[in-house]
């Protein structure tokens, strides 16, 4: 589900694409102007790319050309509800979603790349019960188109008014992959790393690192890759590692946004974090197929950090804490056992002063008797 907000109201547009003719979810849209009345039972419809005799199986529309050449093929629009249906017919470019899945820009905006080379013959077709219809179209590439993999889809969409301002666009479409031959550059970069460490209130165990970073296709060939972070000590050796998400399909130009945790790394000062993307094929890209892992490159990024100890310092704190204790403790006591020791002492020698001045008078008075 996306949200975005034209001409002071909302509008949610539902897309569905896949490598593969879809259909739409149920919808109960408010009738086109000049469309029959659909009945109230759910409309579904699905989008494929076809011949003038229909849907001829194709996963999607993909081409190969020069610039300057203008490509002709069909759209095959199936209206699988009870009553006819008028669709709007459009095409757009293709953008990555923070997830990194594919979806179209939003229906309102206007397209700049293969969207706009896009021309259906109908830009509103109505497609009786049952039955499909055909639409042929034309892909023109400018003659300055540039090379590499121009992606985006063709769409068929049906809108529903829903509660005050809100607009509820439901859209089926079929993607277009269309690669200008030139020359084709694969390539991935981290074009942005960010690294914390977060201490364990544990202080025998490791604490977390967590990296945020941005992968960027800086290239002209839609890629798949997958990744790898790296914490090391400041000696260079790897003190833990965790692999990111795989990516299905990054496509040019476009950029996802990650957030990585490496899990039980100690708290052994300054410490570098590194990023390592791997561009891989995607899955039926018989051009990056065919290059080898060096061909393909990697994108690597590092960031330093520092992992303070804080909770081992606490430790040692508090272990200070108790030593020092224990000294002033075992100090006092043998101030203590001394001050009694040398009371004794005075005790004993006044007791013994006046047992002598006891005996020094009785020999007195002995000697008087």
């Amino acid at each position: 589900m996306r949200q975005h907000l034209t001409a002071g109201c909302a509008a949610v547009v539902a897309t569905l694409f896949a490598a593969a003719p879809v259909v739409a979810a149920p919808a109960n849209p408010s009738p086109s102007p000049g469309a029959p009345e659909p009945s109230k039972a759910s409309v579904t419809w699905s989008v494929a790319p076809a011949t003038a005799q229909g849907p001829d199986g194709r996963p999607a529309f993909e081409f190969e050309t020069d610039p300057g050449q203008t490509l002709r093929d069909v759209v095959a629009v199936t209206n699988f509800g009870a009553a006819p249906v008028t669709f709007r017919l459009y095409a757009s470019d293709a953008v990555n979603t923070a997830s990194g899945g594919f979806d179209l820009l939003a229906g309102d905006t206007k397209p700049t790349d293969v969207g706009a080379w896009v021309s259906p013959a109908q830009q509103h077709v109505t497609v009786p019960a049952h039955a499909t219809v055909n639409v042929p179209f034309t892909l023109a590439v400018p003659a300055n188109g540039t090379p590499g993999d121009h992606v985006g889809g063709i769409v068929a969409s049906l809108q529903q008014q829903g509660s005050g301002p809100v607009v509820i666009e439901n859209r089926i479409g079929s993607r277009i992959y269309l690669r200008v031959r030139g020359k084709l550059v694969p390539s991935l970069a981290v074009t942005r790393l960010d690294a914390d460490y977060h201490d364990s209130i544990n202080p025998f165990s490791g604490g977390d690192v967590t990296v945020d970073y941005t992968v960027r296709n800086t290239g002209n060939v839609r890629l798949a890759a997958g990744q790898l972070v790296d914490v090391t000590a400041a000696t260079g050796s790897r003190l833990s590692t965790a692999a990111g998400p795989a990516v299905a399909e990054l496509l040019p130009g476009q950029s996802l946004q990650y957030r990585l945790t490496v899990h039980g790394v100690g708290p052994l000062g300054p410490l570098g974090a590194k990023v390592v993307v791997t561009p891989a094929a995607v899955q039926g890209d018989k051009y990056t197929e065919s290059l080898s892992a060096a061909a393909l490159g990697t994108g690597q990024r590092s960031a330093d950090l520092f992992a303070m100890p804080w909770s081992q310092l606490a430790v040692l704190v508090l272990l200070a804490g108790a030593v020092w204790l224990t000294v002033v403790e075992l100090r006092r006591r043998r101030r203590n056992a001394a001050r009694a020791l040398a009371e004794a002492v005075d005790r004993a020698r006044l007791q013994e002063r006046r047992a002598a001045v006891q005996r020094l008078e009785e020999a007195r008075v002995e000697e008087t008797l």
